[in-house]
Formats: structure tokens, C-alpha cells, sequence
């Protein structure tokens, strides 16, 4: 697996991608989708291709037709690895990692230590406001 730390919002925006509820009004990332949907693009993969002091870097992968239906271009839009897992379970598109960053950094998931459980800590409402 590539263990990638990221923040509570990122954590966040990635669960509400995952799960089946809809939130009142559309979240960042549900407005990327529906600006690729209404430019006639579509989110193929993201791609987390580098790995540099400790920094992961990642890029959209996307094919825009045209009204025809022809592909008119595949670019490529560089993201946040967060922000691109974000878009791609909204999606249901594969996400990949390059061979260098695995090298780099993967780890065997039977290593992997079980995360805390959430029912163990307390919030602290200064610390985190609703």
C-alpha cells in the first residue's frame, strides 16, 4: 500500500466521495466533476507520480470530446494526491502510483499497525471547530 498523511478536510471530502449521502449543496470536488461533465471530459485515472522531500505530487488524467464524440485533447492537470482521490472515488476511476514512487515509498499492508480507534479520543471544540 502507499501510505499518504493527509489532513482532516482532505480526509473528509474523501469520505463524503465514498459514501452514499449527499451533502445539501455540491462540495469542491463535486464541482470539478461537474465542470469536467459539462466541458464533455471525463477523469480516466489519477496518477501519483512523484514522490520529492517527503511531498507527493499527482496529476488528473482526462479525455475531452468533442460534441461529435471524438477525443479533442488528453490533458493532463496537475493536483494535490488528496484532491485527485478525492475526484476519482467520486468517479469510480482507477488511481495509480508510479513504480518510482512505490519504490520509494509502499509498505507491505500486513506491516501496517491498525489505526486508533475514533470512540478512543475526545474533541477538543477549540481544537476543532464544528
Amino acid at each position: 500500500i502507499l501510505p499518504i498523511l493527509i489532513g482532516p478536510p482532505e480526509a473528509s471530502a474523501i469520505q463524503i466521495g465514498l459514501s452514499t449521502e449527499k451533502t445539501a449543496r455540491p462540495m469542491t470536488h463535486d464541482l470539478v466533476c461537474n465542470l469536467l461533465a459539462g466541458l464533455r471530459a471525463e477523469l480516466q485515472s489519477v496518477t501519483i507520480y512523484r514522490l520529492e522531500s517527503d511531498t507527493f505530487f499527482a496529476h488528473l488524467n482526462i479525455e475531452q470530446r468533442n460534441a461529435q464524440g471524438n477525443v479533442e485533447q488528453v490533458p493532463r492537470i496537475d493536483t494535490r494526491p488528496s484532491d485527485g482521490v478525492a475526484i476519482a472515488v467520486r468517479v469510480g476511476c482507477p488511481i495509480y502510483a508510479a513504480e518510482e514512487v512505490m519504490d520509494m515509498a509502499a509498505q507491505d499492508a500486513s506491516n501496517m499497525e491498525e489505526g486508533p480507534d475514533p470512540d478512543d479520543f475526545e474533541a477538543d471544540e477549540e481544537e476543532f471547530p464544528q
